[in-house]
């Protein structure tokens, strides 16, 4: 490190949850072990005390509960930003147990990893205020909607307020940590922000690699969190506008979804004739790795796809949306498709050629592991909070 001064950081999330099922607990997970092995105390303050599972392997400064504080004051906020605390459901107390923290131990910097727990950054005074959603979420909800289709104005709503809000707590913060470059573009918009840090995902390559030889013929995948808008956008496309042409071309296809929390639209797809759901496996990759192909037929949402790292990481050829390569460095070696012919196509080549499926698989590991690390997204996050800090 050009200046080796070791920086205390305090990451401050609702909780940190095992199995890590949503991209909050993987990126702040993720995010605080890359830190802290790059030799800077990384302390961790959460509303919901995590499990020992949760944080193994995660070499913690400080560990402390926003739970259960002592005194009657109230966060320093305005009536109109208090509308949205309340709204979001925040508590006065969690912000009482925050600044008693910063009192008895000096930070650098506090980093907030939810949308919700803005307000809490309102007590903080001298460290460095980070606000890290990964992507921006009033953006998240304008991805999902369509002018043509009804249904998806409901979305106009939740950006709207999510918007409102960001703008309202810009005095809150001093950075924002977003992973794509339509995620920085968007909240410098939205917020007002002009110091947004563009800090792509890293996978881990030691945890995802490559499995045993998939042996279920004509099979794809696909996985997630299932109660998470743009993974039941992805599904719900596919299976009505791609999958009765790939079934036509391929009888004998087959496809399997995973994930945690599947809604009720979920399960009503999954009927679809040769597709399978599998909820709640905790670890999923010796079943990925069974199936032949990665899918990731994405037409909404921000960010970056964890999927594709975890794929490409896993040694597995995929086939994608160009939405699904969203704020992902250099060239993915994947075959994108457009239409219904263009993904039955592209499936039914893999299919039927092992060594092609060989080929894209190394070439898609190679890829990410050259362009993806975590220790590569805590060197961006790192010189942006020195620069700050000085």
């Amino acid at each position: 490190m050009g200046d080796a001064r070791r920086l205390r950081v305090l990451f401050v999330k609702e909780s940190q949850s095992w199995p890590r099922a949503s991209g909050h607990d993987v990126h702040g997970f993720s995010m605080m072990k890359a830190l802290a092995a790059r030799g800077h105390a990384v302390s961790l303050a959460s509303i919901l005390p995590p499990t020992p599972q949760a944080v193994e392997g995660l070499p913690l400064d400080g560990l402390y509960s926003l739970r259960g504080c002592e005194g009657n004051g109230r966060l320093p906020i305005s009536p109109w930003q208090r509308k949205f605390a309340s709204y979001y459901g925040v508590e006065d107390c969690w912000g009482l147990a925050l600044a008693r923290i910063l009192r008895e131990r000096p930070f650098d910097a506090v980093i907030v990893v939810a949308r919700h727990l803005l307000p809490l950054l309102s007590v903080v005074r001298g460290p460095v205020r980070v606000w890290y959603p990964a992507d921006d979420p009033a953006w998240h909800h304008l991805s999902r909607v369509a002018p043509l289709h009804r249904r998806t104005w409901g979305e106009l709503r939740p950006a709207a307020v999510n918007a409102l809000y960001e703008r309202t707590f810009l005095p809150y913060f001093d950075r924002v940590w977003v992973v794509s470059p339509a995620d920085r573009t968007a909240t410098r918009l939205i917020t007002g922000c002009r110091k947004v840090d563009l800090i792509p995902n890293g996978v881990d390559g030691d945890h995802y690699r490559p499995g045993v030889e998939a042996d279920l013929p004509t099979s794809c995948v696909f996985w997630g969190r299932l109660d998470f808008g743009p993974n039941v956008d992805a599904i719900g496309w596919f299976l009505r506008a791609i999958w009765p042409t790939v079934q036509a071309a391929t009888p004998a296809a087959r496809f399997a979804v995973f994930g945690f929390n599947p809604t009720a639209e979920v399960r009503e797809l999954a009927a679809t004739a040769g597709v399978e759901l599998h909820p709640d496996l905790p670890d999923l990759r010796a079943e990925v790795t069974r199936r032949q192909v990665v899918i990731l037929p994405f037409v909404s949402g921000g960010g970056i796809k964890n999927k594709l790292l975890e794929a490409a990481a896993l040694g597995m050829p995929v086939v994608c949306t160009r939405r699904a390569l969203s704020g992902a460095k250099g060239h993915p070696p994947v075959r994108v498709a457009g239409g219904a012919r263009d993904w039955a196509t592209a499936l039914g080549g893999l299919w039927a050629d092992p060594s092609a499926r060989q080929v894209f698989g190394a070439a898609a590991r190679a890829w990410v592991i050259a362009h993806h690390t975590w220790d590569s997204a805590a060197r961006s996050a790192e010189a942006g909070l020195r620069r700050a800090t000085r």
